[in-house]
């Protein structure tokens, strides 16, 4: 199956430009992870499909992060805040999610992740921070599937917690630009 994009590409969704056509880094980055040919891994990328619809402030981009996990390194780099969206394997009710930060080492533990670019994004978290460009902010909510097998579609108990899940993510975004300003 093949929707158009190189699998595993990150791909801009929402982006403010700065002048000249180069791409101004905005303070707040939303980054959703996943496979939508993978079940209930598509979740990230149906998050940020979700809030595209959703009057955001103009210094939050949205970005479907496909499945490369390491890509984060380069994505955070300037940023003031980072949301992250995935599916991850925690052992919870499926449809479940968690709220992470970077303080919570059973996230950057999670070895034994099903998938691959969850283990790879606990990677890149950590290489980020290892480089001093992860910022101070990072929130990630991992979302546990119910399947992770090939198929379209998220599972019935994924999509029932998409709406709380959307919600989570908005009340992570600062209310104002004003202490979001890049150095």
């Amino acid at each position: 199956m093949d929707d158009g994009e190189p699998a595993g590409n990150s791909r801009l969704v929402g982006s403010s430009t700065g002048g000249a056509g180069s791409v101004a880094l905005s303070p707040v980055l939303v980054i959703g992870f996943g496979s939508p040919f993978r079940s209930d891994d598509g979740v990230g990328p149906r998050i940020i499909e979700e809030l595209q619809v959703c009057a955001l402030p103009s210094y939050v981009e949205l970005i479907d992060g496909g499945t490369e996990g390491l890509d984060i390194v380069h994505l955070v780099e300037g940023r003031r805040k980072v949301i992250v969206i995935d599916a991850a394997s925690m052992g919870q009710r499926p449809g479940s999610f968690v709220r992470f930060t970077m303080n919570d080492a059973s996230l950057l533990d999670h070895r034994d992740a099903v998938s691959a670019h969850v283990a790879a994004l606990g990677d890149g978290l950590r290489l980020a921070q290892a480089l001093g460009v992860l910022p101070s902010d990072v929130v990630i909510f991992g979302l546990q599937p119910v399947s992770l097998d090939w198929g379209r579609g998220l599972s019935p108990e994924v999509e029932a917690a998409v709406p709380d899940l959307v919600v989570s993510v908005l009340a992570e975004i600062p209310p104002d630009a004003g202490s979001m300003r890049l150095p």
